[in-house]
């Protein structure tokens, strides 16, 4: 069971509880690193652009930078390893091992458990996509309900283990370039460069655009949202973003009485 209180007050409004400090640690480990590689790798990929040379001597120049860059990637690789490691411990002796001790440990009883993990895509996520676009083309007048982790923030969450495995494995050939060079073909690393910088690329363009905005520049969330420092949700961004648990939770509290309509572009929904 969860030590944290599933819904607390501070001046009179509700707070949603959504993360805890270990789940926080990881998410500013992996932004730190993230903006930190940025900063420093960018401004080599474009050396010609005027405005690389005073970020990079920023930076610390060339003697530094590169060993904040190689810094900043290995952490980026530990978080990865650690954390796939973490969830996998965490699903074999909670799921599985519940399921052994309950006599009930079969391969599609294993399945099973995966797909129910909060974070693994699942059918109501493709349900929700298709309600999504429903309700922008107008053919219902109700937006989705989201559950505690919309498809939006799955796809946030699967983004870097398809980007770190791409990334980490052609910038440690790019590290060390030298000693590598006299075991594999040039052809090779001219490939991890590619590799590396046009999925940095993809990678700063989402985050920086898509994701931020999401989480932090949208009207609603402007400037900055908290959830990531505090660990709890506003009532009303729990209602306009994750309804379906907002429901379930306030049930759970025994609150029913007091659920509040769904609300979204003016508009207010029954539950």
């Amino acid at each position: 069971m969860s030590r944290y209180e599933p819904i607390v007050y501070k001046d009179g409004k509700r707070y949603f509880y959504r993360f805890s400090a270990h789940q926080r640690v990881q998410h500013a480990v992996l932004f730190t690193s993230v903006i930190l590689l940025a900063l420093t790798g960018f401004p080599l990929r474009h050396a010609e652009q005027p405005w690389a040379k005073p970020l990079y001597d920023l930076m610390g120049g060339p003697e530094l930078a590169p060993l904040i860059h190689r810094a900043a990637g290995t952490v980026l690789l530990g978080l990865f390893v650690y954390h796939t490691i973490y969830w996998i411990v965490v699903f074999v002796r909670k799921d599985l091992g519940g399921l052994k001790a309950e006599g009930r440990l079969t391969f599609w009883n294993g399945v099973k458990a995966f797909f129910s993990q909060e974070m693994v895509p699942n059918k109501k996520d493709v349900y929700d996509i298709i309600h999504l676009w429903k309700y922008l083309l107008y053919f219902t007048n109700r937006p989705p309900r989201h559950d505690k982790m919309s498809w939006r923030e799955k796809f946030d969450y699967f983004a870097p283990y398809w980007g770190i495995p791409i990334l980490g494995p052609a910038g440690v050939l790019l590290w060390w370039r030298d000693e590598v060079s006299h075991v594999v073909p040039g052809i090779v690393l001219n490939a991890a460069y590619i590799m590396h910088t046009d999925e940095a690329l993809l990678a700063v363009l989402f985050l920086f655009f898509v994701h931020w905005y999401n989480v932090h520049y949208a009207p609603e969330k402007f400037p900055a949202a908290t959830v990531w420092m505090t660990g709890y949700l506003s009532e009303d961004e729990m209602i306009h973003e994750h309804y379906a648990q907002y429901v379930r939770m306030m049930i759970e509290a025994g609150l029913e009485e007091e659920i509040r309509p769904q609300h979204f572009g003016g508009q207010e929904y029954d539950w």
